[in-house]
C-alpha cells in the first residue's frame, strides 16, 4: 500500500550570485543569490497560542511513563488525522505518543508568507508544552519528528529553533530546506545575513531564541526521497543553484551541508518511488527513530 499525501511546492524568485554561506561550518559550501524576505519588525511571532486542530494518541497496554512523543506533520493538503493513521501501527509497537497536528499553512507561492508560517513552530512548541496537562500524562524532553513534504521542511525547522527539544527528524521529499546558517559571503556585497526560511539568522524574531549551533549538532537526521522524484517543475527554482533542482538532488545536497554542519545526517533513496510515502519509506523512517530511542534509553 502506498499512502498518497498531497504536496504542493514553494514558488518564489530567483536572483543570481555566487555566495558562501556559514555558521560553525568547517569549510565554504557555494549557494545561489536568494530574495530576502521582508526585514523583521513587526513580523514577531514569539507569542504562541497552541495550535487548536490535532490527533493525539497514546500508547496502548501497559503505559510506562515519561512517554516519547512523535511529532507528524503532513504536506500541503494533508491533515493530522491521517499522518496518526499511517503511523499508529508502528508507534504502538515502539510504545511512542503520537502529536500529529493539521497545519494551516499559507499560500506556498508567496515567501513572504512562507516566512509567516514560521509562526507555526512556536504554536506547535506550546501545544507540545499543554499535552501533559491536557492528557495527564507525561512525556520526556526530547521529541522525535516525522515529515513528509512541506511537513518535512517544518520539521527541519523545529529542530533548528528548538534543538535541544529535538532527538531526531526523519524528513522525507521536502521541496525546499533551511539552512543551518546565519550567514552568507557575496562577492559583491561581502557578508550579509541569511534570513529565515533560506537561513537562520534571525530566528529569534520567530520564536524569540537565536540559532544554536552547538545544540543543533546533537539532533539526528535522516533524509528520505523517491529516486523518482526529480521533475525540476516541483520545486521552487531559487535555491537551484545552491541545492539543486529536483527533491531528489536536493535531499542529497543538504545531507551534505548538515555533515559539513557538522550534524549526523544520514540519507536514503527509494528506487522507483516519486512523491509519496509508500511502506518501506515509512518504515524506514520509523526504524531510524527507533535507533535514537534505544541509544538514548542505553
Amino acid at each position: 500500500m502506498r499512502h498518497r499525501l498531497s504536496s504542493i511546492v514553494v514558488s518564489l524568485v530567483v536572483l543570481v550570485g555566487a555566495l558562501v554561506w556559514s555558521h560553525t561550518v568547517s569549510g565554504p559550501i557555494a549557494v545561489a543569490s536568494v530574495q530576502q524576505p521582508a526585514a523583521a519588525g513587526s513580523d514577531r511571532f514569539v507569542a504562541a497560542d497552541p495550535l487548536k486542530d490535532y490527533t493525539f494518541v497514546a500508547p496502548t497496554g501497559g503505559i510506562k511513563q515519561p512517554l516519547r512523543l512523535l511529532v507528524a506533520l503532513h504536506g500541503m493538503g494533508g491533515n493530522g488525522a491521517d499522518m496518526a493513521t499511517m503511523l499508529k501501527p508502528l508507534a504502538q509497537q515502539q510504545g511512542w505518543a503520537i502529536l500529529a497536528p493539521s497545519m494551516p499553512y499559507r499560500d506556498y507561492r508567496d515567501p513572504d508568507l512562507v516566512r509567516r508560517d514560521g509562526e507555526l513552530l512556536p504554536r506547535l512548541k506550546a501545544l507540545i508544552d499543554a499535552l501533559p496537562g491536557r492528557t495527564g500524562l507525561t512525556f520526556q524532553s526530547q521529541v522525535l519528528l516525522f515529515g513528509f513534504s512541506r511537513g518535512s521542511q517544518e520539521g527541519i525547522r523545529f529542530s533548528l529553533m528548538y534543538p535541544e527539544f529535538t532527538l531526531g527528524v526523519a524528513g522525507l521529499s521536502a521541496g525546499s530546506y533551511t539552512l543551518p546558517a546565519t550567514t552568507f559571503a557575496n562577492a559583491g556585497t561581502g557578508q550579509q545575513a541569511l534570513m529565515y526560511p533560506y537561513g537562520t539568522a534571525d530566528v529569534d524574531t520567530i520564536c524569540g531564541r537565536a540559532f544554536d549551533a552547538a545544540a543543533t549538532q546533537k539532533v539526528a537526521y535522516w533524509i528520505g526521497v523517491g529516486g523518482a522524484d526529480t521533475n525540476p517543475q516541483d520545486v521552487p527554482h531559487q535555491w537551484d543553484q545552491y541545492i539543486g533542482s529536483t527533491r531528489l538532488e536536493r535531499a542529497q545536497r543538504y545531507v551534505e551541508i548538515l555533515q559539513t554542519f557538522g550534524a549526523r545526517a544520514s540519507l536514503e533513496v527509494f528506487p522507483g518511488t516519486g512523491h509519496e510515502v509508500s511502506d518501506p519509506m515509512r518504515d524506514d523512517a520509523v526504524k531510524f527513530l527507533a535507533t535514537l530511542t534505544t541509544a538514548a534509553a542505553s
